[in-house]
């Protein structure tokens, strides 16, 4: 088990080594792409998981989780080599296609294969601890990644702009990834049950009130999550016209690193925070935060003298701050969210209940996201960011206050 783990938080590390993505937008935009366009490529990342999740969950209960985590790496590698060999609209679609597909097929094997190798040894009440230190890995792998990225952006290129090699330094990380995936144990045989049977099983697994409630909650935080993250580099571009820093890709590619190591400590912190203040808050405090925060990047923007390209620095790094809050439920909302399915889904469903959860979250925000940029591109982002964060306070709360009655009570680990 300790030499499965120490494999396990090697592959954490390695999972997401993007470089490239705090340059993506700009690389989107030197090739002439418009926002609203952006939102649609993006979209069709989020499409592409829907169609595949549930079909690579199934496959990775039938072939193993070990061979979903080899091709994972490869897929996203693929995806990102194609944002080089096809630089335009239709291949850019093309490439998040194919990273959407690479992250479908990640989306639950690690997690599946991390509770099977604790649960074997008797160990399963470690769950929780070992998947936020993985969270935390990963997030400092990607964090590693950033930085790297910014300091190929900035020296690859007398212009400071080399945003292709850190593609491809992007697409060689996540080769070495496979290569770690392949020293992996796989898990216990599973039964091969007809695709008829296997389904109803899902299906009575989801009906679950519990479950149920938290394909709602997930839904909401999920979009606040991943909107303000897409909408980073948008947001550094317009406030680098006020502060010259956020121009500057070593500073943004540092930005992005540092956020990821804000994160990582409230990965690891998540089991004391629970035994500490109890779920209930957790759950209420990750998803209204974010809307605090986006609230904040909101105003900044709308200001008069923000909106006008020549509002004061102070206030640029405000809205900049507003990144590093929104790092505090990144960080812990994973580990929390996975805990709660894993001790109420039977283990032969289990992989294919996390992806269609994953599934429904990803399908909303899918129109979501290319409904928002839209609206970003034709009246600015304090208008986007206003109206994620009003309408998702209003959510959060519609959820929390409908979930079932003692859902959430305790404060020491699910048994």
């Amino acid at each position: 088990m300790r030499r499965q783990l120490l494999r396990l938080r090697a592959f954490a590390a390695l999972t997401y080594p993007f470089a490239c993505v705090p340059f993506l937008f700009l690389y989107f935009r030197d090739h002439g792409m418009s926002e609203a366009q952006y939102g649609e490529i993006v979209g069709a990342y989020y499409v592409a998981m829907f169609i595949a999740e549930v079909p690579t969950g199934i496959l990775a209960d039938r072939i193993g989780p070990k061979t979903m985590m080899v091709a994972g790496p490869l897929l996203l590698a693929g995806g990102f080599l194609s944002l080089l060999v096809w630089p335009e609209y239709p291949g850019f679609v093309l490439a998040e296609v194919l990273l959407g597909f690479a992250h479908a097929v990640l989306s639950g094997p690690p997690v599946t294969i991390l509770y099977e190798t604790l649960e074997r040894a008797g160990q399963a009440h470690r769950f929780l601890r070992e998947e936020s230190l993985l969270s935390s890995l990963r997030m400092l792998g990607t964090g590693g990644a950033f930085l790297i990225g910014g300091a190929i952006a900035r020296w690859g290129a007398p212009t400071h702009d080399a945003w292709a090699p850190t593609i491809v330094a992007t697409a060689s990380l996540c080769t070495v990834a496979a290569a770690v995936a392949t020293t992996l144990r796989g898990g216990p045989p599973r039964a091969q049950l007809r695709l008829p049977v296997f389904v109803r099983g899902v299906v009575n697994e989801v009906r679950r009130p519990a479950v149920l409630w938290l394909l709602g909650y997930w839904v909401v935080l999920f979009a606040l999550l991943r909107f303000p993250f897409h909408d980073y580099q948008p947001y550094l571009r317009e406030a680098g016209d006020i502060e010259p820093l956020f121009h500057d890709p070593l500073i943004v590619g540092l930005l992005f690193a540092l956020m990821n190591l804000a994160a990582a400590p409230f990965g690891a912190l998540t089991p004391r925070l629970v035994e500490r203040v109890g779920r209930r808050p957790l759950f209420w405090g990750m998803p209204l935060l974010l809307c605090g925060s986006m609230a904040v990047m909101a105003w900044e923007r709308t200001v008069d003298t923000g909106a006008a390209g020549g509002g004061s620095r102070a206030l640029a790094w405000l809205g900049v701050g507003m990144f590093f809050l929104q790092q505090i439920p990144f960080g812990m909302h994973w580990a929390l969210l996975q805990e709660f399915v894993n001790h109420r889904i039977g283990g032969a469903t289990r992989t294919t209940v996390l992806s269609a959860l994953s599934l429904g979250a990803r399908a909303v925000y899918a129109v979501l996201n290319v409904a928002l940029f839209r609206l970003q591109d034709g009246q600015g982002l304090g208008a986007a960011m206003a109206t994620v964060a009003g309408v998702g306070a209003v959510a959060t709360c519609a959820t929390m206050l409908t979930r079932p009655k003692g859902l959430l009570r305790g404060a020491g680990p699910l048994a």
